[in-house]
Parts: structure tokens; sequence; C-alpha cells
């Protein structure tokens, strides 16, 4: 048998009866403990899959992202905590590369390349073709909230080698309505800040995000892929900032 590795896995979902299996699958042969936070709102069945796969299942109403993953640390038993997404599946090269640092580790946490993709299509350029992420935590890391996803809270990390593939936008139905959530929900945090925006800066805001995503980071070179993926960031950011505007009355 394999000795596993001192690492809790801590996946937080909600309706992810579809992608939960191979984030699952990704990690069990190599992870001590797997711990799934699920949301007690959930209608599929997740948590019937979670357990199914191995996995201690935690129910606790969605709050945050951030709050559901410190709910999670403060019941994984292991000294390490790798945090993923039920859209995310960890590479055999950085299962290899978190074996090796954790001979000797060096970092109270470690960052990861998350490889985004898009439609079937592994994104390489614009907005989502530089995406590094803190994930490998010491389990006594907490996540301080952010509009959409929770930081760790660390002053230092390392990076780690290998990829987390993040199988994010798999449908126009699937992913359209996360554009107009992740918008929303900057706007009340921009709000919540004292931020305030006009109009034509809202337009402004958004055209230099598809400037920014498709020439400047060269999302081009995806081609068809980069060019859908600017234009639904400068979509989004539009949202974000027209609901600023409007003061966004609505809960």
């Amino acid at each position: 048998m394999i000795e596993k590795l001192p690492v809790s896995v801590l996946l937080t979902a909600g309706n992810e009866e579809a992608m939960l299996p191979g984030a699952l699958a990704s990690v069990r042969d190599w992870a001590a403990e797997v711990v799934v936070v699920v949301d007690e709102a959930s209608t599929d069945a997740t948590e019937a899959l979670a357990r199914e796969g191995g996995a201690r299942v935690l129910r606790h109403p969605f709050v945050s992202s951030a709050e559901q993953i410190n709910l999670g640390l403060a019941s994984c038993q292991q000294p390490w905590v790798l945090v993923l997404d039920a859209d995310e599946r960890v590479s055999e090269k950085l299962a290899a590369s978190i074996a090796a640092e954790l001979r000797q580790p060096r970092f109270p946490a470690y960052a990861v390349r998350r490889r985004n993709w898009a439609l079937g299509r592994k994104v390489r350029f614009g907005d989502w073709g530089f995406d590094w992420v803190v994930r490998l935590v010491r389990r006594e890391v907490r996540f301080e909230p952010r509009a959409v996803h929770g930081v760790a809270q660390v002053s230092r990390f390392g990076r780690l080698a290998g990829e987390l593939h993040h199988l994010t936008f798999r449908s126009f139905p699937q992913y359209l309505p996360k554009v107009v959530d992740y918008a929303l929900r900057g706007a009340r945090q921009a709000l919540a800040e004292g931020k305030r925006c006009s109009l034509p800066m809202a337009v402004a805001r958004a055209e230099w995000r598809f400037v920014r995503s498709f020439v400047l980071r060269l999302g081009f070179l995806d081609g068809h892929v980069g060019l859908v993926l600017a234009v639904l960031a400068a979509y989004g950011t539009f949202l974000k900032w027209a609901a600023v505007w409007s003061r966004m009355d609505e809960p």
C-alpha cells in the first residue's frame, strides 16, 4: 500500500454531483483525509457522492466561501490542508510536487498554478492564463472573506510545480449565471467599502478589461475562446460597476 501524505483535502460544494467525483478521484490515492463541506441548501446527490467517495462530510449553510473553508479547516485532522473546488483536479505532477515539498516544508503555505479550461479547451493566455492561487496551507491558516473567493491569510508562501486543472467554463448555460453572481457579489463588496462609480466609468472599466485580457495579456492567441473570455470579462466588469452606480438597493 502506498503511504499517504499528511494532507487533508478540503472541498466545499453545493449541487456539485456532476463535478465532485472527479475531484475526489484526483486526490483519494495520496491524501490521508478528505473533508467535504456541503451547503445545506444543496438539493442533489452531492452529499451522498462525497460519502461514497470516502470523504467526511460537514453540512453548513453557505454564507461565503471563506466561512465554508474556515469551518472545514477547523475540522481537518492532518497538519496540511489542500483546499479544492469541486470543478478542480489535481494533476499527477502537482501531487508529486506536494509530496516532495512536504518532506521538508519551507513555507506555511504554497501557491499552485491553476490551469483553467473553457469550452473544452485549455486556456493559455488572457486573464485566465496567469493564475496562481494559494491552496496548500498549514491547518491553522484561515481564509479572509472576499467578494467571490476567500484569500489565505499568510505573509509568505512558496510555489509548487505541476498544475491544478480548473474545469470552470463547461457551457454557456452553466457559466453565465456565475458571471452575473460574481459581478453582483463584487458590487456589494465595493459598496460596502464605500466605492462609487459613474455609468461612463463603468463602460470605461469594461473596455479596459477587454483590452487587458484580449490584447495586453495576449488572449487573442487563444483564438475564439480567448475572444469569448475577454467579452465575458468585460460584461461582468460592466455589470459590477453599473450595479455600484445604481447603488444596488435589492439584497
